[in-house]
């Protein structure tokens, strides 16, 4: 063996597969107790529940107490909010979010599969799928009391729509609801929100239910950070909004598949910083500037998107991340 030859294997970077998506079974068991509504006023571990709001026109699930953990649940088939988090240190696990539909494709109005107000909020190994609104928004009330929201990690998720397989509730079969995976809006008087978004998969987002529907619509005063995360078959994967306050956007190691614009840059938003982003098939523009970044504008290196598996599928690999290198490939 070579000096030479074991130098260079020595000072290689390391090569890590990384992948977005869901790491384990979600939702609820078969013997799950089965309710209408869920209220929690109390801390606790409250699991395996299968909250169906037989298309009522309440919120399914209120987590109003502090040090909460909601786990291996299904929430389902409601015409308002799938959870509603007004509290701190709440964590959601291994859940299933589906089927939010308010009024028609036509005239829709606003289903979230988590919203509400959280501080200390961590969404891990969870799918939501087919809401009338977001799957994740934040504040839809731009409030600050008890205390504004931040400090959400949203890790090995799946967020999703696609076509209706049957009629749900005021929907058709065929119809693609949804507007954002994860929407923005921040009490302007409020401190810079932060959200992490990490090796997670977004899928079909963007197809008609608002116009410029995107997956992460980032917009007002945050600091979002995704990252190890892909995106496919997506209008817009980042619409970054440089209003009230503008968004903050780091982007790394990210892939994107089957998207019209990846990133679409509004209001000479400030400080979006992109690293690795990995192009694979049926890419549209990069950039859609309108009218384009402003300071503090970063874009540096590129990955090798892997190939994109045939749907269906819960989880995709994100590319080749070295690790201890000089950066990304």
């Amino acid at each position: 063996m070579s000096t030479l030859w074991l130098y260079l294997v020595l000072a290689a970077p390391l090569v890590a597969q990384e992948y977005a998506g869901l790491t384990g079974k979600v939702g609820a068991d078969a013997n799950a107790k089965r309710v209408k509504t869920l209220r929690i006023t109390e801390p606790g571990t409250y699991e395996n529940i299968l909250v169906d709001g037989e298309w009522g026109e309440h919120d399914l699930v209120r987590i109003l107490a502090d040090n909460v953990v909601l786990r291996n649940c299904t929430i389902r088939y409601g015409q308002r909010d799938g959870i509603e988090v007004y509290a701190r240190n709440v964590r959601i696990e291994n859940c299933h979010i589906h089927h939010l539909l308010n009024q028609t494709f036509q005239d829709q109005n606003d289903s979230h599969g988590i919203t509400g107000r959280p501080l200390n909020l961590t969404v891990r190994n969870t799918e939501i799928s087919h809401v009338s609104g977001d799957a994740i928004q934040f504040d839809p009330g731009r409030k600050s009391e008890p205390y504004p929201w931040d400090k959400v990690l949203i890790e090995n998720c799946f967020l999703w729509t696609g076509p209706l397989d049957a009629d749900y509730a005021g929907f058709r079969k065929g119809e693609r609801p949804g507007e954002n995976a994860f929407d923005s809006k921040v009490d302007p008087n409020a401190p810079r929100a932060t959200i992490a978004i990490r090796n997670t998969l977004m899928k079909g987002w963007g197809h008609g239910q608002i116009g410029n529907g995107a997956a992460l619509n980032l917009k007002e005063q945050i600091h979002a950070i995704v990252e190890n995360s892909v995106f496919v078959e997506n209008d817009i994967a980042f619409r970054c909004r440089g209003t009230l306050g503008s968004a903050w956007v780091t982007a790394r190691n990210v892939t994107i598949y089957q998207t019209s614009r990846v990133f679409r840059l509004e209001h000479h938003v400030r400080n979006v910083k992109i690293s690795g982003l990995a192009l694979g098939e049926g890419i549209g523009q990069v950039f859609d500037h309108a009218p384009g970044p402003g300071e503090g504008f970063e874009d540096r290196g590129r990955r090798t998107a892997p190939a994109l598996a045939a749907w269906p599928y819960t989880r995709l690999p994100v590319g080749e991340v070295r690790v201890g290198g000089l950066g990304v490939r």
